[in-house]
């Protein structure tokens, strides 16, 4: 399985999931100090993008085949996964993190027969497996299996520097209460 955005909640849960059930990921990232963090959760190839990231998967996992693609980039990153992922498979699309929209070569998807469709977690047919998928993360969680850093909570005063820190790290949370600390 191969996913970018790997270091974000739902990469990190991923990961966690798709080892779980005797499955290797392929995860992408955008900075090098995640790898090892990466690998420390269970990942089993961690790269950091790059114009050759697609060049350096292939190297490290050979002729094995990539049924399942997960994006929460969509844009040029994209195309890296349909460039990994092997005949027949599946492309999920669930985010949108790089403002630009899915538009896949056409091509691309027909020779390998790729399907894509997106998931929305809180559309109506999901609903159901809810209980069930919070059962599952909440007995890795306690086994220590899946694990979610917290995001550093900012006052809305110091919004710069919020904002300096999420350009470089990621998700950050704003306290937008005057009278707390």
């Amino acid at each position: 399985m191969v996913q970018n955005a790997a270091n974000s909640g739902v990469g990190r849960s991923f990961i966690a999931f798709v080892k779980e059930r005797g499955l290797r990921t392929i995860n992408i990232v955008r900075r090098e100090e995640l790898v090892t963090e990466l690998e420390e959760l269970g990942a089993d190839i961690v790269l950091t993008d790059s114009p050759d990231v697609a060049v350096r998967m292939r190297a490290a996992i050979g002729n094995d085949p990539v049924p399942l693609g997960l994006d929460g980039v969509s844009g040029k990153a994209t195309s890296l996964l349909l460039d990994v992922l092997t005949e027949s498979a599946l492309l999920v699309i669930y985010g949108y993190m790089s403002g630009e929209p899915f538009t896949p070569d056409r091509n691309v998807l027909k020779a390998k027969n790729i399907t894509t469709t997106e998931f929305w977690m809180y559309r109506d047919e999901y609903l159901p497996r809810h209980p069930d998928l919070g059962t599952e993360s909440a007995r890795l969680v306690a086994a220590g299996k899946l694990t979610l850093p917290s995001a550093p909570v900012y006052k809305a005063k110091d919004f710069t520097e919020a904002l300096a820190h999420m350009e470089k790290n990621g998700k950050v949370l704003l306290d937008f209460n005057p009278h707390r600390g």
